[in-house]
This record gives structure tokens, C-alpha cells and sequence, in this order.
């Protein structure tokens, strides 16, 4: 079934989501996976998946909200699909190593114009968002046809020296997919103190206010490539390889830890968004 055949039943679905995101759902209560064919011009590399760059703060008291937000987004759309990346910077955050911000996070942070949190941008299509939106515009675009394709390969972790290396694959099955290529690292499973929303409204949070023990997951530890990203240049037919090394910090847990690959450029957004674990099962 085409998108377009699809729209009028998640459309609705996604306005519930959109209201139900900041509260506890039951279990039993949450969305199923929903299954998205991609429309527009066939691609032999399928759908795209989204990016989901979420701008927080440990000292952000609506900010677990919008982590509430990405996760019912994942469960709905499949956690292969959305891919999201907790970006720990400027205002409402704590400074590492006690805290998540880290400098390129600052960077990211004050670059986009980030001015009040939780906001995200979703592939990279030039807003910032409040999370009530994040829904619609997930549902924009992981029905776009993929003509990117992006890989990780030969991943190699030395416990001694704490190097990580991969390589990253790129094709496309057009002329002109053309842009930046930027590789980060994120860590998941990460427990340290979070401000809490209010008790009051939402009774699953602690009523202190915070929790010590919060669980922070996807959060951006590096960038690998250069800041904004390697020059990317595919033609139909064509693809690239690249490879990358990085000293892991002696803190992070590899077990925890992703590769997030993306492709974009300043006319489409995201081309292609994909999660790697460091450590394969």
C-alpha cells in the first residue's frame, strides 16, 4: 500500500501521539509499530529513515518530556527507523565530566539558535520545533524514498589504547547526491541527575523535582568527522569509503555506544540517517 493510502488512518494516530507523548502510557496502551512504504519515485535502497536531533538539558524540567516523546516515536515507527540524537548544550545543561554538555554540544547548540529547550529538528529541514510537532514532521518524511545508502563496516575497538575505528560506507542510485557525510558518536544507558517535571501534573516523576538515577539515552559524546561534516559527492552507481578513528574517553562504555551516520545537504535535509552499535551482539 502506497503512502498516500496510508495518510488519513496515521494522520490521526499521530495527533494522539502528539497529546499522549508527555505522559506515562501503559504498556498494553502504547502504539504498535506502524509499517510506512515509501512514496514518490522508486529507490532500491527503500525508505529513508528520519533524524531527530533533540536539544536538552539535565537542568531542563520538561525536557524528559520530550524524551517520552522520541521514544513513543521509535515504538510506533520502528527504533531502526527514527533515529535520534540528545544534543547537551548552552542554557539548562551541566558541564562534563559531572554533566553532559560537552563543547562540540555547545557548538551545535549555539549554531542552530537554540534559545529555550526542549526543542528538536527533525532531518535537518531548517526549524526548530516544539516536541508536539515532532510527530507530523517524523511522518513528512520517513515516507520519502531513499537514494542514499549508508553503512559502518569493519568496526574495531582496542581496549588498551581505547581507539575505535570503522569505516562508512556511502552510495547512491543517483546522480547528484551530493552534500556532507558527518559522523558522531552517542552513548546510551547513561544514569546521572535530570530535573523533573512537575509532580503535580505528572505523578510518575519524583515530587523533589529531580532524579539522581535518570536514564539518558542517544546522547552526543563526538563528532568524528569534521563538525559540520566531509564533502560528499555520489554518482548513480557510485559509492565512497571512508575511514575513521577516535580515542573513546575513559568513562564511556562501549557496550552503550552508537554509531550515527548521516548524509545531508542544505536543499533536502537528510538524505539517509543510520544507528550502528559499537558492539555487536
Amino acid at each position: 500500500m502506497t503512502f498516500t493510502k496510508y495518510i488519513k488512518y496515521i494522520l490521526p494516530a499521530i495527533f494522539l501521539l502528539t497529546l499522549c507523548a508527555c505522559d506515562e502510557i501503559d504498556e498494553q496502551d502504547r502504539f504498535q509499530k506502524v509499517e510506512i512504504t515509501s512514496g514518490g519515485e522508486g529507490s532500491d535502497f527503500g525508505a529513508k529513515n528520519v533524524l531527530i536531533e533533540d536539544f536538552t538539558g539535565q537542568r531542563c524540567i520538561n525536557c524528559p518530556l520530550a524524551t517520552n516523546t522520541i521514544s513513543t516515536l521509535q515504538e510506533t515507527f520502528g527504533h531502526d527507523r527514527v533515529i535520534p540524537v540528545a544534543i547537551h548544550g548552552g542554557d539548562l545543561t551541566l558541564a562534563a565530566p559531572t554533566g553532559l554538555a560537552n563543547a562540540i554540544g555547545n557548538t551545535y547548540t549555539t549554531e542552530r539558535g537554540v534559545s529555550s529547550k526542549p526543542k528538536g529538528e527533525v532531518d535537518r529541514t531548517g526549524q526548530l520545533l516544539d516536541q508536539e510537532k515532532w510527530g507530523t514532521a517524523v511522518l513528512e518524511r520517513i515516507a520519502m524514498a531513499a537514494h542514499v545508502k549508508l553503512g559502518v563496516e569493519n568496526v574495531s575497538f582496542n581496549a588498551d589504547t581505547r581507539e575505535l575505528s570503522f569505516n562508512v560506507n556511502a552510495e547512491a542510485d543517483l546522480t547528484g547526491a551530493q552534500g556532507l557525510l558527518q559522523v558522531w558518536l552517542t552513548e546510551s544507558h547513561i544514569r546521572k541527575y535530570q530535573a523533573t517535571p512537575d509532580h503535580n501534573r505528572y505523578p510518575q516523576y519524583p515530587a523533589s523535582g529531580y532524579d539522581l538515577n535518570y536514564e539518558h539515552n542517544h546522547v552526543l559524546r563526538a563528532c568524528v568527522s569534521a563538525k559540520d561534516g566531509d564533502a560528499l559527492a555520489l554518482v548513480a552507481g557510485g559509492s565512497d569509503t571512508r575511514a575513521y578513528k577516535y580515542i573513546l574517553e575513559s568513562d564511556w562504555v562501549t557496550d552503550n555506544m552508537s554509531v550515527v551516520v548521516i548524509a545531508y545537504n542544505a536543499a533536502e535535509g537528510v538524505l539517509q540517517v543510520i544507528e550502528q552499535p559499537v558492539q555487536q551482539p
